[in-house]
């Protein structure tokens, strides 16, 4: 499907199956696989992972955009500080002020870039903006801090707010919220605060922006969400996010909580449309990816993405304003990548309740590989307990060429309609879930189809309706080649 909402300069393609194949994904990115394009989705292929030396990732997938390129700098900024490893930097002095008055003259179509000079190389700031047109370009070996102040922060909900047409956040650098270490003139941190029931900021915030680009930056230790993104129009593309799902300051030192609490990874939301997360490697303290459909979430595609540690790919749970027309394919859930903090919990969720449900409608998920995951698909109306009359609704949802990889858990799958009204309609197509036991398959309310592709299990429960179109053999996905450790 071609979305033609006016001023864009992204186009969302709905993914078919027949013309995709998965040779997009690069040697020692989500892993090196056989001869590109050995198999398409078609009849259950699992994908070539794509031959060592291939192009970069998503170079030739047909369902997406061009990859980002960086602009032009308007002006360059020196650090003026050497970071040190284990030590959080000095706040005698910010650079907000200089930062701040650079974007805010910086041409349309241009960067403002924080460079290193010498030995230097880091800058620490207050809150933010970017300006509508402008990026931020942060170089390679650059570490942007935000501050531990909260009297700093004042009301603002972010440490970098981005607003209006065209503007990015690039660079091959590094932006560090410090969520994990204590706050100027106390001993808690970001975290704790979290963790306490309180809000910190996101680290970027996108507001009501159209045709946003985030590229290659890599994002770690946010307060609370990493990226909140509402914009019609974006590309994220290439991006790094790693927070100790465990909670460590910068010396690696266990903190208390013991989380790093709704350090969400990408939360797509508040009218976020006709949008691509492509080529992301994701490892935080909460969802992956978590689309929030308050106001309404429409035309994503979630391609060629490594998951580690986290809450997994996520819709919710707010969906009262409704969720459709995802894509996710290409995806990798690793619960045994110890890399950054241990690995996922969930595979695939949509979670809501009645206080802010809606309905969810064409998604499609395509290509998954799992491996120790308790929950490799959770779908749920029952998020909380919590009562209300906004009912959840799920339906047109597709699980195709799916795999969960045998491991020390026992896994669980969850396949729920709310009651005999808002049933949960899904097709699994060529879905295998090693160690699978009867007794951790729990459906309800639900129209479930089984194929054409072959289906490991077969669910069954209260008001539960299955039509098993399974049509002679399909290939397993093999999940060869899929885990890596970054």
């Amino acid at each position: 499907m071609v979305s033609t909402r006016a001023l864009l300069v992204v186009v969302v393609v709905a993914v078919s199956a027949a013309a995709c194949t998965n040779s997009f994904r690069p040697a020692g990115f989500v892993g090196a696989g056989g001869a590109a394009g050995a198999a398409t989705r078609t009849g259950g292929g699992s994908g070539g992972a794509g031959a060592v030396g291939s192009a970069a990732c998503g170079a030739g997938d047909p369902n997406l955009p061009s990859e980002p390129t960086i602009p032009p700098a308007c002006a360059t900024l020196s650090a003026a500080f050497a970071a040190v490893a284990g030590t959080p930097p000095s706040e005698s002095a910010l650079d907000t002020s200089r930062i701040q008055a650079a974007l805010s003259t910086c041409a349309s179509g241009q960067a403002v870039e924080l460079a290193a000079s010498g030995a230097n190389n880091a800058f620490i700031t207050g809150p933010i903006t970017v300006p509508s047109g402008v990026t931020l370009l942060v170089d390679a070996g650059v570490t942007l801090f935000g501050t531990r102040d909260p009297m700093v922060y004042g009301n603002s909900s972010a440490l970098i707010t981005v607003r209006g047409v065209g503007s990015g956040i690039v660079g091959d650098g590094v932006i560090d919220g410090q969520g994990g270490e204590p706050q100027i003139g106390a001993t808690q941190t970001w975290w704790d605060v979290n963790g306490g029931g309180g809000a910190s900021p996101a680290l970027i915030q996108v507001s009501s922006a159209m045709n946003f680009t985030l590229y290659r930056i890599t994002l770690n230790n946010s307060p609370m969400f990493h990226v909140k993104l509402s914009a019609n129009g974006f590309i994220v593309w290439g991006v790094t996010i790693k927070t100790p799902s465990r909670a460590t300051n910068s010396a690696g030192t266990p903190l208390s909580p013991s989380a790093a609490h709704n350090t969400d990874g990408i939360d797509p939301g508040e009218s976020a449309s006709n949008g691509f997360i492509v080529c992301t490697r994701i490892s935080v303290g909460d969802d992956h990816v978590a689309i929030k459909g308050g106001n309404g979430v429409d035309h994503l595609t979630i391609a060629h993405n490594y998951f580690a540690a986290g809450h997994g790919m996520s819709i919710g749970s707010e969906t009262n304003g409704g969720v459709s027309n995802i894509s996710v394919y290409d995806l990798t859930v690793d619960g045994l990548n110890s890399g950054f903090g241990g690995g996922s919990s969930n595979g695939l969720r949509i979670k809501s309740d009645p206080s802010r449900g809606g309905l969810v409608t064409s998604v499609t998920y395509d290509d998954v590989c799992v491996r120790n995951i308790t929950n490799p698909i959770l779908l749920t109306p029952l998020y909380s307990s919590t009562t209300g009359t906004l009912i959840p609704e799920y339906t047109g949802i597709t699980v195709r060429n799916f795999r969960s990889v045998a491991s020390s858990v026992s896994p669980s799958v969850t396949l729920l309609g709310f009651d005999s009204a808002h049933l949960l309609g899904v097709t699994l197509d060529n879905v295998v879930i090693d160690g699978l036991t009867a007794s951790k398959i729990m459906a309800s309310n639900a129209a479930i189809v089984l194929g054409p592709g072959q289906v490991s299990f077969t669910p069954g429960g209260t008001n539960v309706a299955v039509t098993n179109s399974v049509a002679g053999a399909s290939q397993v996905n093999t999940c060869a080649n899929r885990w890596m450790t970054f």
